[in-house]
């Protein structure tokens, strides 16, 4: 019997995943030299293209309003054809909206059979948003859409989000597939039929969770949620320098035996760790728990942002009642955030401190984590619920079957 450790059997599976990658971009590329891909709009044609596309999209817009989108701005109109051939076969078109154009979107106003003018950009204009209006690329067309994407990734487009929206499986899978994100979060509205590749500044700020925005290189001031050995000493370090450092608490009192079924959230300043929360999830509530913060950062706003982030973290998960002991001379920073004394509660002691009982009634986030979630977001890692994971990679590989023999043994 021969054992495989798991390093070889995940460098395996990435070596098998690169070369299917490989092998799908070297296909790509060959459909793609059999394809060109103009923004020069043929009037002529257009009556044509939009019914051929009419007989599997269903209705469009007109003919004429195809004509005044793409005069004001060249770009939002490609024509494809197979290459030798005169006419085209295919399009794809955009919507690039001004900021006004993106809320109208959202919220219903934008007429999409006939966009309103004062909505749109003109081709010197930077767009809010890139929406992609209707795409008609049969056969070998659709390799000529990275085309379009090329130039919608150029530095004058770069900075808008792209936006489309699908009905169908095969549409969602077309959008995830390349690289976009489904729901939009629209003042507390989520549009889950929409898809979006966040790339506005404002729209990634606004998508970044408060406890998942620490970028070792891009952001080194942030919060985390760990997910790690290291930085779980990182937590133990913050915690052992306030608790048994300062506050002189027992080891067993500070590290009681919960830390391994808890959540912990790292918040670091210039990647240097400098405050922690715990957090522990029972039937109907959550709760907060360990919050510390550094002496030299006591004068940030490294605590606001933990608390911040550890109700949006128990809104995320969809509770509705947050818990938690407070010293009792602390108790004036957590009803700062709407948290108010337990009804019946009385002070009591741990660890040489008088603390009282708080609770705080949330509503879960119009994201919240729910048995209708797609079955890959509940298996994603903790606090990356809104970003793809490690799992969503590997269904890329073709599953893998019993054999016929290993059935009728089981059966």
């Amino acid at each position: 019997m021969s054992v495989t450790s798991q390093n070889s059997l995940s460098s395996a599976n990435a070596s098998a995943l690169a070369a299917e990658a490989a092998l799908e971009a070297e296909r790509m590329q060959r459909a793609a030299a059999m394809v060109t891909v103009t923004n020069r709009l043929e009037q002529q044609e257009v009556p044509r293209l939009l019914e051929a596309a009419g007989n599997v999209i269903g209705r469009l817009a007109s003919p004429e309003t195809v004509i005044r989108v793409a005069n004001k701005n060249a770009d939002a109109v490609w024509l494809f054809m197979r290459r030798g051939r005169n006419r085209p076969e295919g399009f794809m078109s955009a919507l690039l909206l001004n900021e006004a154009g993106r809320t109208a979107l959202f919220d219903g106003s934008l007429n999409l059979l006939d966009p309103q003018d004062q909505y749109l950009v003109s081709q010197h204009e930077r767009p809010a948003a890139i929406y992609v209006w209707a795409s008609f690329t049969p056969g070998v067309l659709a390799a000529g859409i990275n085309r379009v994407m090329d130039r919608f990734d150029s530095p004058h487009y770069c900075e808008a989000d792209i936006i489309s929206t699908s009905f169908t499986l095969r549409g969602h899978r077309a959008m995830v597939r390349r690289g976009f994100e489904e729901g939009v979060l629209h003042e507390g509205r989520l549009l889950k039929n929409f898809y979006m590749i966040p790339r506005r500044p404002r729209t990634l700020a606004a998508r970044q969770p408060v406890y998942a925005t620490y970028d070792r290189a891009l952001r080194p001031t942030g919060i985390k949620v760990v997910t790690g050995f290291e930085d779980m000493m990182r937590v133990a370090a913050v915690r052992s320098a306030v608790y048994i450092g300062e506050q002189t608490c027992p080891y067993d009192e500070e590290f009681d035996g919960n830390d391994l079924a808890a959540t912990h959230l790292l918040a670091l300043v210039n990647n240097e760790p400098a405050g922690c929360m715990r957090l522990r999830f029972f039937g109907d509530f959550a709760k907060l728990e360990r919050l510390a913060v550094r002496r030299e950062f006591r004068n940030s706003r490294t605590a606001f942002q933990l608390v911040r982030a550890s109700v949006a973290l128990c809104k995320e998960k969809g509770f509705r009642r947050i818990y938690g002991h407070a010293r009792q001379d602390y108790l004036a920073f957590w009803q700062h955030f709407g948290f108010k004394l337990k009804e019946n509660g009385a002070p009591f002691a741990f660890s040489d401190h008088l603390f009282v009982e708080m609770v705080d009634d949330i509503e879960p986030s119009p994201t919240a984590l729910s048995l209708k979630d797609d079955p890959y977001r509940l298996i994603r890692p903790e606090g990356a619920w809104h970003v793809g994971g490690p799992l969503e990679a590997s269904a890329l590989r073709k599953p893998r079957l019993p054999e016929r023999s290993q059935l009728e043994a089981e059966h």
